[in-house]
């Protein structure tokens, strides 16, 4: 009789390791490779803008109320004091570093899942889909932008960080809890849901005094955090939950689902399906789960050492449930007036990964031993496949936007538009001011032309151009090698502009790596000066970059 083979795990030991190491490693390489040291729209009020303001400011009273100003329904402490860090550490702000900052903080809410996995004493193979669930660029939007990275991904460090601290108890880990909170709360606005998943921990742990103290240290930070706040958003969201109270419940699955937006292309209908299904399956397992915890209430609860791991598990995980969910629902009753695409857009998908990975977890923990081998299964699968499909239609738009930020980066530092704002726009002053004062001032600089290295050719390159309102689609012949970088390039005798084409990164020729038949680029009236415009094209295949002319000119005109 032969002998079986031995398990995965004792012949190749260090394959789940491997498999750990996946995800860090291509979501790390996607963040050195394409974050870039470029502002984008409110990057300019919230950074550029503050921190001329905050050198300005003369007394330690004027600096604090900079760092805690209010900008729509957020204060961003955290976010204004990482650019302080890099303008002190680097000589200038610098975007990039916010970047890889706000990564690092995701980082580390993956080592907080992590040290809650290794207390269930699991093999690490258990613990392998939960990097997948997280690592990828599906939420690209947080992870390529320095405001919104600062926000989401250091905002849920914050908070995973002191839903940890609460659950493990003891009384220095509650005060290092409610200093994080305090900070948290002023560094996004959705961590204030802390508050109350705190407060849940503490009444399950029977820590009546430590509550009290928590309910006044709620107290306070709301009324910092809502001192001097004029936004408000409610009036038309509540109208609409009271007409339409389906589509707002649609809504909050949807957000919940949403790592399974497997088709982001589509029309809303059929691309809401599977995040919607997936949102009430999630739903029905933390349901059961929660349902499986023990509870004050409960006497049984009486005779428990609270401090037994399952409890200690359990509290955090309700702490997190209680955090995404109430943001989820937030998010489906103020959102949804936008449209149903903004519940699934990229900046928010940071949550539903962050739900996915914690329901995972929870369902190691609940699950008994027959059925635990099969949910590692599922879950390894849906991660695998899930990873996958993100860099797949992802990936494309990520490289693309580290080009549309250069470009546009140029366009904003020598013809005063391009980072957010349009030729005559409530945006364009203020962008343009903040951006030359902050120049001018030494606390930022931007970055290479991103076509200094590109020859003039000789030859004329031909173009087609048609016009469809304000906008003139541009269209030139396919280099015979695959397209690395394109731009069209506008001149006039005054102006030069770098459009960024979106050629390249069409995914049959970005994942393939083949020649296009054509370059197309759109070129907006309402971004350019007016005036008139030959066409070129900054073109690089592969071999050494080219700026070529066509006889062909655009008309940009002062009204639009």
């Amino acid at each position: 009789m032969s002998t079986p083979a031995a398990p995965l795990t004792l012949r190749y030991p260090f394959l789940p390791y491997l498999l750990l190491l996946l995800p860090v490693a291509l979501h790390t390489w996607m963040i050195l490779t394409y974050a870039e040291n470029v502002p984008w729209y409110d990057d300019v009020e919230m950074f550029v803008a503050f921190i001329q303001e905050y050198f300005k400011a003369n007394t330690l009273g004027e600096k604090v109320y900079w760092l805690l100003k209010p900008s729509n329904e957020h204060r961003i402490l955290l976010a204004k004091s990482v650019a302080l860090f890099t303008y002190y550490v680097t000589g200038h702000m610098n975007f990039r570093l916010m970047i890889i900052i706000a990564n690092v903080c995701m980082y580390g809410t993956l080592v907080i899942l992590y040290r809650v996995f290794r207390s269930m004493q699991l093999p690490i193979w258990a613990f392998v889909p939960v990097p997948f669930f997280l690592l990828q660029p599906q939420f690209f939007l947080t992870s390529t932008w320095a405001l919104t990275g600062l926000q989401h991904q250091g905002g849920t460090f914050l908070s995973f960080l002191v839903m940890y601290s609460l659950a493990k108890n003891g009384r220095p880990r509650f005060v290092g809890a409610a200093l994080l909170q305090v900070l948290a709360s002023l560094s996004m606005s959705n961590t204030l849901f802390g508050w109350l998943s705190g407060a849940v921990i503490l009444w399950r742990q029977g820590h009546y005094k430590r509550l009290a103290a928590w309910a006044v240290l709620c107290a306070v930070a709301v009324f910092i955090y809502r001192y001097g706040y004029t936004y408000s958003q409610g009036t038309t969201s509540q109208k609409l939950l009271l007409s339409q109270p389906w589509l707002v419940i649609v809504s909050v699955f949807s957000f919940a689902g949403g790592a399974f937006d497997v088709l982001p292309f589509a029309p809303f209908l059929l691309r809401g399906i599977g995040p919607t299904i997936a949102g009430i399956i999630l739903f029905a397992l933390i349901g059961w789960f929660v349902w499986q915890m023990r509870w004050p209430f409960q006497k049984k609860i009486m005779a428990l050492v609270p401090q037994l791991p399952n409890t200690i598990r359990d509290n955090f995980f309700i702490g997190i449930y209680i955090l995404i969910l109430t943001n989820a629902a937030v998010v489906g009753m103020f959102r949804i007036r936008y449209g149903y695409n903004v519940i699934l857009i990229s900046n928010y998908m940071l949550y539903p990964a962050l739900l996915l990975c914690v329901v995972y977890l929870n369902g190691l923990q609940t699950l008994n031993l027959r059925l635990r081998p099969r949910w590692m299964r599922i879950g390894l699968t849906l991660a695998l496949l899930l990873w996958a499909k993100s860099y797949f239609w992802h990936l494309p738009e990520v490289a693309n936007r580290s080009e549309f930020l250069r470009a546009w980066g140029y366009n904003q530092q020598y013809t005063g538009i391009g980072l957010g704002g349009e030729r005559g726009g409530i945006l364009e002053a203020p962008i343009h001011k903040a951006m030359t004062g902050a120049v001018a001032g030494g606390y930022y600089k931007y970055p290479d032309n991103p076509i200094a290295n590109y020859a003039t050719s000789l030859d004329t390159i031909a173009t087609r151009i048609t016009k469809n309102g304000d906008t003139y689609h541009l269209e030139a012949p396919g280099p015979p090698t695959p397209l690395r970088q394109a731009y069209a390039v506008l001149q006039s005798d005054t102006e030069t502009y770098l459009i960024p084409s979106k050629t390249p990164f069409y995914r049959p020729a970005f994942w393939l790596r083949r020649p296009v038949l054509g370059v197309l680029a759109d070129v907006d009236n309402f971004f350019l000066r007016p005036g008139t415009y030959r066409v070129g094209w900054a073109i690089d295949a592969g071999g050494d970059p080219m700026l070529s002319f066509s006889t062909k000119t655009v008309v940009i005109t002062a009204k639009y």
